[in-house]
């Protein structure tokens, strides 16, 4: 038998042995796309009503977001910074968003916003990920990190 077609069969052997879990798990489940985006409109509606409780509800207890400089907020403070009006990767205009369902628990959306930066009054652009997670409460926001976009020409 040819070498390539050899590699061709072993593959194959090779992936039908995969777990199926390991076959599907990129995968996307419209459902759970939607209920992410719902869930990123909900954090929108929560902080234009100050509802803290609303967003205590949407933040995992663990949650962590880390900054383009490197400080991390946890999860009292990113719920301050947004109940005070800070633009956030919440709150900002979003472009090139993509969500990516691995599994019926967990989810990442990847996108990009313009964020007014305060001390000079212009926007940057920053490319973001967040990452969601189900459990009893439904789904939370685990982990966020946005990263300053390097300029457009």
């Amino acid at each position: 038998m040819p070498l390539s077609r050899r590699l061709i069969l072993g593959f194959a052997a090779g992936a039908a042995s995969l777990p199926a879990a390991a076959q599907t798990v990129a995968q996307p489940s419209a459902a759970a796309t939607q209920d992410v985006l719902a869930l990123r409109e909900k954090i929108r509606a929560a902080v234009a009503a100050k509802d803290r409780a609303a967003l205590e509800a949407l933040y995992a207890d663990n949650f962590m977001h880390m900054r383009d400089s490197g400080r991390a907020d946890l999860k009292a403070e990113r719920i301050g910074l947004l109940l005070a009006g800070e633009q956030t990767i919440e709150t900002a205009p979003e472009e090139e968003v993509a969500v990516q369902v691995y599994g019926p628990a967990t989810a990442v959306a990847t996108g990009a916003s313009a964020i007014k930066d305060p001390a000079t009054g212009k926007a940057a652009r920053f490319r973001w990920v967040a990452v969601y997670v189900r459990g009893d409460a439904g789904w939370q926001v685990a982990l966020s990190q946005a990263s300053r976009a390097p300029v457009r020409r």
